[in-house]
């Protein structure tokens, strides 16, 4: 891939060159407003009209995160991010817990969740934290199934297998930065984005084949599924791709027409209890949603205003398919005319398109081979071929006709809805008037936890039903670097304390027996 500017490896004793590093970059995009109240930016101009002047991605300003009303708060605590800190898990309490009492604590650390099962608890969250303390390097062996050193005992990686696959992957692009930072001295014969590397001084598995900065989407995407689902899995989740196009949609006053922006973003889904229902594919939420990019480049506001705004629309859009619990869906278009009626305002109008060119549908033209016309159509249609009964029926098989008799009808746009989707909003707290929308965010190798707040009358708004609303308030995490064996122990725990407070049990614990008896002497 990278053969034209030489690849990094030991080939014949000798180390080669490779492209220079990508440069670790995050965006740096935090819109501030002091409003707690907002309305139409300008004067006689819905807030849905305003977001529908962005045609090109570059176009994305700061006017239009104020005129949301969104604000930042950035290297956001774990304790500021989960609106119950209480839900986190007291990590240092449960290491010092002996063996021995290891699995009697275990019991007591479950709590109840809203799919009726219990959440996991300590003897869980310490296998997930010894998994992903491995060494990279010795995790790296495992999965390329090398041999180990003298010595040195091969790791299982349990769970936590398909993260170091995705990780050591990465690692042929990106530097791993739990090792020291190879020395590099530029080259005089060669370009400048060309570098010798000299040989590290820490084991390394594998070499940087070039820069991070192509690297395809999807490895980036694996990595971050599977360290999310070690987490979600034991919580009765799982991550899966949208089946329907995850769309924002801004639906202004009328006459104007309603518009939409697309993302790429993924989400967390429950899964149903019930075989039946897993079996059918059903999911239910979506109760958050990950969004991973693919830009590594932030130097000018134009790059972070691009790359916040798929975050605030990846959020936004959750938020509107977690309101649509109780609803059902109404297309846009379904009782209008154009819908309904049929071509040319309903009038007579005779054969068009295609059948209009079918010579059995034709007026037979006057004069003396009329009659021979007439015949050639009869037997054409009895014994097949050109337009008859045959080539039609072949026709309809290979799609030809089926595309046809589609274009013909006027139907309102595709479905926006999963029909195997339980929308519900996961977690909310009722009443509250906002929805708290996670998000996980991914750039380079980094990840960072993002916890938004979305009032529902700003969803009101984008459907052009309110002209006022109240502020989003998104509290971020910081980056946490995945090469990191301590960064993703922290970035692991903000994400335990996301699915445990999203997945709890809104009803009372059941008492025990003897705490009931006790009551009864109490008041006796």
């Amino acid at each position: 891939m990278f053969a034209g500017a030489g690849q990094l490896g030991r080939f014949d004793g000798k180390l080669k060159t490779t492209l220079a590093p990508t440069p670790v970059q995050f965006p740096n995009c935090a819109p501030q407003t002091d409003k707690k109240s907002l309305s139409s930016p300008q004067a006689n101009v819905p807030l849905t009209k305003f977001l529908q002047t962005i045609y090109r991605p570059s176009e994305i300003q700061l006017a239009h995160f104020e005129a949301v009303g969104v604000h930042v708060i950035s290297n956001a605590s774990p304790r500021d991010i989960i609106p119950d800190p209480a839900y986190l898990p007291p990590s240092e309490e449960w290491l010092a817990i002996s063996p021995d009492e290891l699995e009697a604590k275990n019991e007591a650390s479950k709590r109840a969740l809203n799919n009726g099962k219990l959440s996991p608890g300590v003897k869980t969250y310490i296998e997930r934290r010894h998994e992903l303390s491995i060494d990279n390097s010795a995790a790296f062996r495992t999965v390329l199934r090398l041999p180990t050193p003298p010595g040195e005992t091969a790791v299982r990686l349990g769970n936590a297998y398909a993260f170091f696959k995705s990780l050591e992957q990465l690692s042929t692009y990106w530097h791993d930065t739990s090792l020291p930072k190879q020395p590099e001295e530029t080259s005089a014969d060669q370009s400048s984005t060309t570098t010798v590397q000299q040989a590290p001084s820490a084991p390394q598995i594998n070499e940087r084949l070039g820069p991070g900065s192509p690297l395809h989407a999807e490895y980036r995407q694996q990595l971050i599924t599977a360290f999310i689902k070690l987490v979600a899995y034991d919580f009765g989740c799982n991550v899966a791709f949208a089946r329907c196009e995850p769309r924002l949609h801004l639906i202004p006053p009328p006459p104007s027409p309603p518009s939409y922006f697309n993302s790429s973003a993924t989400f967390i889904h429950r899964t149903p209890t019930d075989p039946a229902s897993t079996r059918s594919g059903i999911i239910e939420g979506p109760v958050a949603v990950i969004s991973s990019r693919a830009s590594t480049i932030f130097s000018t506001p134009a790059d972070s205003n691009l790359d916040f705004g798929r975050e605030l629309v990846a959020v936004l859009l959750t938020a509107q398919q977690r309101a649509r619990e109780s609803r059902t869906e109404k297309r846009f278009g379904a009782d209008a005319w154009w819908t309904s009626t049929p071509r040319w305002g309903g009038g007579p109008g005779g054969p068009i398109g295609r059948e209009a060119d079918t010579p059995e549908e034709l007026p037979a033209p006057p004069g003396p081979g009329a009659e021979r016309l007439s015949g050639m159509n009869e037997i054409k249609k009895a014994i097949g071929g050109i337009n008859g009964s045959v080539t039609g029926k072949r026709s309809r098989k290979l799609g030809g006709s089926h595309l046809y008799e589609n274009y013909r009808k006027m139907l309102p746009p595709s479905s926006g809805w999963d029909r195997r989707a339980r929308y519900s909003a996961i977690g909310k707290v009722s009443g509250s008037g906002a929805d708290d929308i996670f998000l996980i965010s991914a750039v380079n190798h980094h990840v960072s936890i993002i916890r938004a707040r979305v009032p529902d009358l700003l969803l009101e708004a984008l459907e052009g039903k309110v002209a006022e609303w109240e502020r989003v308030i998104v509290w971020r995490s910081r980056w946490f670097d995945l090469f990191l064996k301590d960064d993703r122990i922290q970035g692991m725990d903000l994400i335990w304390g996301m699915m445990a407070w999203l997945m709890r049990s809104e009803q009372p614990e059941p008492e025990d027996e003897d705490d009931e008896e006790n009551k009864m002497d109490l008041t006796s």
